[in-house]
């Protein structure tokens, strides 16, 4: 299992802020990424398969979250949640 973390103020404060209509995407996104974090999202920058990844949540894709995975550690912080 993966040990999920928002990094900073920021992204807590963008969590707090999501959209009731995105709460249960949000919910079972994290899930997922405590189990198998490399079976949802792309790269966020495709020549680097292994860096930080981008996930889209809600109907039309509303919601991004950008997330890495370190593996030696069992950590995937969550570096950014933006929402529409």
């Amino acid at each position: 299992m993966y040990r999920v973390e928002p990094v900073g103020p920021d992204v807590e404060a963008s969590i707090a802020a999501l959209p009731p209509a995105l709460l249960t995407d949000f919910a079972e996104l994290r899930a997922t990424l405590e189990l198998s974090p490399w079976t949802i999202g792309t790269p966020l920058v495709p020549a680097n398969p292994s860096g930080l990844r981008v996930v889209t949540i809600g109907l039309g894709g509303t919601g991004q979250v950008v997330y890495h995975v370190i593996e030696r550690e069992r950590l995937v912080p969550i570096v950014q949640v933006t929402f529409v």
